[in-house]
């Protein structure tokens, strides 16, 4: 069987012990250090609710950690959303003249601060609410400094530094075994490829703080009732915040959308308030085209690193054509989700089938209402993708049970790098 070099491969057989090179240890854990640091680095979350107790906010983290292995692209996703929130906010303020950063935007829409009318219960407020109320002269913009939004964040630079050190140093080993024609492991081309999507949130979230799990308050001085009287041209109805005329806080999400485009009943509305926080998964609905390029080449990214795995050595010819399968069908997967998710898709879909051009018309902007074309799509998309990335990774772990001779060489630096 051909190797990730040009000829053929002896395969070690079983657990090797370290020897003056490297051994089934430093592979596993060199891989697993860096996913760790990355993962515990490069998470952001909202802040809590209020009544949530600290084995509650940790497990939260703890199912984002597990996300950010498993599908990392989707936590990168929520970043870059939330990114997108935070930039229109900037422009957004600087229109009214006032100074506003992206720490600013950031930390509201992470739900760090709260409105407190009288005798009315406390809710969130995010960045296009505040904007709102400033914009009709009913109070003006709270004075919050950035020195205290970083004061009150956890985020630690030394930390972020060190995960990117680790990663780099991951990509020189892998840069260095192809220059000297060494076997790659599965696992190393899995944590190369957990590495983009990672390297990629960490800039996106780099403006925004870390584990606050205090919000600040605005108290007004008036009733809910009174500030919708004010602030508000007609009464109406709110299921999230009183402010949901302005902005919801907690849609549309990646949640609510997944189950949207993936139910095969009909869809109901999801995630009613009074919300008690601002989910991690709420995304926003305009990206420029620059915007989707940056995510496009994120997720085929991602996807790539696994193809350039399509000769690697594997224990059985069976388990290639596996990786190699599995690469692809991720690969294909994505890219059939990103075309789709697209209007244009549907328009034309529309122009073809004009007896469902008017049901994909009114879809509303909560989705309620989901093409047939969507959920199927949605369904078929998502399965095989997370079969896809299943495969990948019990693929990864068996692999490691019989890795080429070769994987167990380190790499003569000596030779790689330019000396005199």
């Amino acid at each position: 069987m051909n190797s990730n070099n040009s000829g053929p491969s002896l395969f070690a057989p079983g657990w090797v012990d370290q020897p003056a090179g490297r051994g089934t240890l430093d592979v596993i854990w060199s891989c697993f250090f860096t996913i760790f640091v990355a993962t515990w680095t490069v998470l952001h979350l909202n802040v809590p609710a209020l009544e949530e107790r600290s084995w509650q906010i940790q497990l939260r983290k703890a199912k984002w950690m597990v996300a950010a292995i498993i599908v990392p692209e989707v936590v990168t996703a929520s970043a870059f959303a939330q990114r997108v929130a935070a930039r229109s906010s900037v422009r957004a303020m600087k229109n009214l003249g006032y100074h506003w950063t992206m720490q600013h935007a950031f930390y509201l829409n992470m739900g760090a601060v709260w409105l407190q009318p009288k005798d009315s219960k406390a809710f969130p407020l995010n960045a296009t609410q505040l904007q709102h109320i400033v914009a009709t002269g009913y109070m003006d913009l709270p004075t919050i400094t950035e020195e205290e939004i970083w004061d009150k964040s956890k985020a630690d630079k030394f930390a972020k530094i060190f995960a990117c050190g680790q990663i780099g140093w991951l990509v020189l080993q892998c840069m260095g075994r192809k220059i000297q024609n060494l076997p790659i492991t599965a696992l190393e081309i899995a944590t190369l490829g957990f590495a983009i999507p990672s390297v990629a949130t960490l800039l996106l979230w780099f403006y925004k703080p870390a584990d606050i799990e205090v919000p600040s308050f605005i108290r007004l001085n008036e009733s809910t009732a009174e500030l919708l009287e004010r602030i508000s041209p007609v009464a109406y109805s709110w299921r999230q915040t009183p402010l949901d005329f302005i902005d919801t806080v907690n849609s549309p999400s990646f949640t609510s959308e997944i189950i949207l485009k993936t139910s095969l009943w009909p869809a109901r509305s999801i995630f009613v308030g009074p919300s008690t926080r601002i989910r991690n998964d709420v995304f926003a609905l305009k990206y420029s085209k620059l915007d989707q390029l940056f995510m496009f080449l994120v997720w085929t990214g991602y996807a790539g690193v696994h193809l350039s795995a399509w000769n690697f050595s594997f224990p059985t010819h069976t388990e290639l054509l596996l990786w190699r399968a599995a690469s692809a069908a991720m690969a294909g997967s994505m890219l059939v989700f990103w075309i789709t998710s697209n209007r244009k898709f549907y328009l034309l879909f529309s122009y073809l089938w004009p007896r469902k051009r008017e049901k994909m018309e009114q879809i509303s902007a909560e989705r309620k209402k989901v093409s047939n074309i969507q959920i199927l799509l949605g369904t078929v998309t998502t399965l095989v993708y997370m079969a896809a990335r299943m495969c990948l990774i019990v693929q990864v772990f068996l692999s490691l049970r019989r890795l080429p001779i070769g994987a167990y060489q380190t790499v003569s630096w000596s030779d790689v790098l330019p000396h005199i």
